[in-house]
């Protein structure tokens, strides 16, 4: 009962704080800056977190930085080292983390791009003006669409595991324990 309380009324913040920012206390939307922010702080705790994990490898932090400076430093193979800092399974790697920043990167410049449509009155002939469409759509929609689709592909995939664990097609959407 006590969990229902404090996720209603976590919520109930939300949307006060939201309706805040539209009414102008704030810039943008209220539920952008908290996707956002929450995007934002997972990207850092994957990459500065200090807790330890047992891996194959034996005991190593979770975070992708400290991870690489954890490794460099205690291994005697830096190329070993290296190499396992950039593809580990267990945690996040550097890979990871370099391909989130690039696609941060891509999608700042493809915002850019812009469509110029010329318009032109029937009435006034010779009077033309542009109108700008954006290219590429960015909003919040669109990561709350893939958080739907990727779990739902996860809740199907458990399912066609469940019921059909030979077929390899079903083994190739995803393997369950």
């Amino acid at each position: 009962m006590l969990i229902i309380i404090q996720l209603t009324a976590s919520g109930f913040i939300v949307i006060l704080l939201d309706d805040m920012l539209q009414k102008g206390y704030g810039l943008g939307s209220g539920i952008s800056l908290f996707i956002a922010v929450n995007i934002s702080e997972n990207i850092v705790w994957r990459s500065l977190s200090p807790i330890t994990i047992k891996s194959e490898y034996g005991t190593e932090f979770e975070g992708s930085i400290i991870a690489l400076i954890h490794l460099l430093l205690t291994k005697p193979n830096k190329g070993s080292a290296l190499y396992q800092a950039f593809y580990r399974h267990s945690s996040p790697n550097l890979s990871n983390l370099l391909a989130t920043i690039f696609m941060f990167f891509l999608v700042i410049y493809l915002q850019g791009f812009k469509v110029e449509i010329k318009l032109v009155h029937k009435k006034y002939r010779g009077i033309a003006s542009t109108f700008p469409i954006k290219l590429f759509y960015t909003s919040n929609i669109s990561v709350i669409f893939q958080s739907a689709l990727v779990s739902n592909l996860y809740f199907f995939s458990q399912i066609l595991f469940k019921k059909f664990k030979a077929s390899w097609w079903v083994g190739y959407i995803g393997n369950w324990q």
